[in-house]
């Protein structure tokens, strides 16, 4: 199983979440999903909202919700830097509720005000998502 795996490491501003191997990796690109085996081409992305997808061989595999940032895919090894990563199955579906409320609610005032509407529309739309 070895000969078929990658490191993948995600990290946050707050701490390593993760670093472990896997067989595959499905990750939230800001223009859609990509999906990543050993000895990929060398990529670097800018990530958008949304499930990453971590096979770790064996049948198992593991989602976290990712929230933006980069990734870079080099020698075998995937590197996350996100402001955020949650496992789906710690997203609160009720807070992930309130906050589409609450972007949905609120009136921006101007042209900065309406991009971050928009961010925090598309961030909780797709931890709605990422929590089903």
């Amino acid at each position: 199983m070895a000969d078929k795996t990658f490191r993948c490491t995600v990290i946050t501003p707050n701490s390593q979440v993760l670093d472990q191997d896997v067989t595959a990796a499905v990750i939230p690109a800001w223009d859609g999903e990509i999906g990543l085996l050993k000895q990929r081409a060398p990529l670097l992305v800018k990530l958008g909202f949304g499930s990453m997808r971590l096979d770790a061989g064996g049948g198992t595999s593991e989602r976290l919700f990712i929230g933006g940032g980069f990734a870079q895919m080099k020698d075998d090894q995937l590197t996350l830097l996100t402001d955020e990563a949650i496992p789906t199955s710690k997203i609160n579906l009720e807070e992930a509720q309130a906050a589409l409320k609450e972007a949905e609610a609120y009136q921006p005032q101007n042209p900065a005000d309406s991009k971050r509407r928009q961010r925090d529309l598309e961030r909780a739309k797709a931890m709605l998502r990422a929590a089903r």
